[in-house]
């Protein structure tokens, strides 16, 4: 029986949560899920690790999810497309596709996160973008050296098969600071699992605005015009209802100590 957990990892207070949460809410689960939430916010990978390690003490979990609160999900059926490509590839590890801010400012819209990388050597790794500066094919699975972790769909049998640590960030293996997504990908594919991008399950990511398909941040933010007057209903309703309270507690008999 197929298992879930979906793991949350806190990345920032700068992000717009309401965006983050209705996605998620709306994401069609394919079967039973609970959820972990870690918000050890200074080290990603203590968090991932915690995370991991939370999850394997649940028997029944099968597969993790992780899910970054700086990523929204356009898409609904995109998890349900994930665990068809696990079954279809006999894979353990695939990633949705988001971009990364473009150090250079070149890229408005950010660099596709499919990661080639090249061990250099003495620590040292070369890592390529094949899509920075071309456009990505829709629906396809692209196999990679690296995935990103910010949404990111990994079996049970990854981290039963793989000796702990799972994340670590900034490692001392490498000559360069590198982040935990790089450390998973590297370990696990030494340990012969295959790392997968589905760029059907198209991401956007908050960094601090959003990056990724124009159309997709069109589509997330068509309702968001409306947020500051909903905001000021809601507190409306709340200052209604404290003052209906303290008039209920000025005509009580109860007495509070």
């Amino acid at each position: 029986m197929t298992f879930l957990i979906i793991g949350h990892c806190l990345r920032g207070d700068s992000v717009p949560h309401w965006l983050h949460p209705a996605t998620m809410e709306r994401l069609a689960k394919p079967c039973q899920f609970a959820h972990i939430y870690e918000t050890h916010t200074f080290d990603i990978g203590k968090s991932r690790q915690l995370v991991a390690e939370m999850f394997l003490k649940v028997p029944e979990a099968t597969h993790l999810l992780f899910v970054d609160d700086d990523i929204v999900i356009p898409k609904d059926d995109s998890l349900i497309r994930m665990f068809h490509v696990l079954e279809k590839l006999n894979a353990s590890i695939v990633s949705g596709l988001y971009n990364r801010r473009d150090q250079t400012g070149i890229e408005r819209d950010g660099i596709p996160l499919i990661m080639m990388c090249k061990d250099e050597g003495n620590g040292k790794l070369a890592f390529c973008f094949p899509f920075a500066q071309k456009l990505v094919p829709p629906k396809k699975l692209i196999k990679v050296d690296i995935v990103a972790a910010g949404f990111l769909l990994i079996k049970r049998e990854v981290f039963e098969k793989i000796p702990a640590p799972w994340f670590v960030y900034g490692s001392s293996e490498f000559a360069e600071k590198h982040g935990e997504d790089v450390y998973f990908s590297l370990k696990a594919a030494k340990h012969g699992f295959s790392l997968w991008v589905d760029t059907y399950v198209e991401l956007l990511h908050f960094v601090p605005q959003f990056i990724g398909n124009p159309e997709l941040i069109k589509l997330v933010l068509r309702d968001s015009a409306s947020l500051p007057m909903q905001l000021e209903e809601m507190r409306r309703c709340l200052s209604k209802k404290t003052e209906n309270a303290r008039n209920a507690d000025g005509n009580s008999a109860a007495t509070y100590v």
